[in-house]
């Protein structure tokens, strides 16, 4: 008997998500991301196409300028956005994907993000100094940590920057340079999700599973899944977390931890995104299939 593409979906544990559009790029997927006030979906494959898909998943602009990417982001609207190519470059693109201006950096760029308002953009460097500029180029602050920052998220109504590093440095600054609090862990981040404000912190901390971090940096508890988690996302107040690991599960879980669906994935994850309201996931596998999964109703 044939098989369903959507039946591991339902060969899960839980109530099982639906379908509610699917989109494939021309090449390997490299990176997705969520512009939260629009539901439009940015996507980058690996030949250097530019995707923005609108909240029914069809083709709103593409472009073929980026070869090399290895980052993008979008502000809240989708007006403004931001991208790391190759080792050192970096780029503003506009709502249509145009590239509104391009510079180099003087070393290796970890990671990047621009604010959810597309004013400010946080540039990490592997001489462990980030880079605040605004959307125009001009250079605000510079701060150095104890560990090269990859992952960077913006609070969204405070001046504030959340940042990890790969290898267990977790921070909070602001916008003028000045540390707010830090926190050292013993596990390695693959990545950084905030809920608002940054009132809650999670980290998917591989063989440490999910960590929860407050706005002032304790730690709240852990999150502990079966597999590795990589991967993770938050709705804005965090009531709903997505997550996935290294051995291509994927987990629907709620703001105690707890298990609402979870399903192996047919091939590995690049990207998992958790709507703000938490009522569907943009998901993102490594053959450049992406995936709007929904839940019509949860008890």
């Amino acid at each position: 008997m044939a098989t369903s593409p959507a039946d591991w979906l339902r060969n899960g544990t839980g109530l099982a998500p639906r379908i509610s559009w699917a989109f494939s790029t021309e090449a390997e997927l490299v990176c997705l991301t969520l512009a939260r006030e629009t539901g439009d979906v940015f996507a980058a494959d690996r030949l250097g196409a530019l995707y923005r898909l609108n909240r029914a998943g069809r083709i709103q602009s593409m472009s073929c300028n980026l070869k090399d990417i290895r980052s993008l982001s979008f502000s809240d609207t989708g007006d403004a956005g931001f991208a790391i190519v190759g080792e050192d470059g970096f780029c503003a693109l506009d709502a249509k994907l145009n590239v509104v201006w391009s510079a180099d950096s003087p070393c290796k760029i970890l990671g990047a993000e621009i604010d959810p308002y597309g004013h400010n953009i946080a540039m990490s460097l592997d001489n462990s100094d980030t880079v605040l500029l605004n959307i125009d180029r001009k250079k605000l602050s510079q701060f150095h940590t104890e560990r090269p920052l990859k992952h960077l998220r913006f609070c969204t109504d405070l001046p504030r920057i959340i940042g990890a590093g790969e290898y267990g440095h977790l921070c909070c600054v602001g916008f003028d340079g000045q540390e707010i609090w830090h926190e050292k862990m013993w596990c390695t981040i693959g990545d950084l999700s905030v809920t608002e404000n940054a009132k809650t912190i999670y980290l998917a901390g591989f063989a440490h599973g999910i960590q929860t971090f407050d706005a002032d940096g304790n730690n709240e508890a852990s999150f502990i899944i079966e597999g590795t988690p990589s991967r993770v996302s938050a709705s804005h107040f965090g009531d709903r977390i997505v997550a996935s690991t290294v051995e291509q599960q994927l987990y629907w879980l709620d703001s105690d931890g707890t298990l609402l669906w979870a399903a192996m994935t047919p091939e590995e994850v690049v990207s998992v995104i958790c709507d703000p309201l938490g009522e569907w996931l943009i998901l993102g596998l490594q053959s450049g299939r992406v995936l709007r999964l929904d839940w019509e109703s949860e008890g």
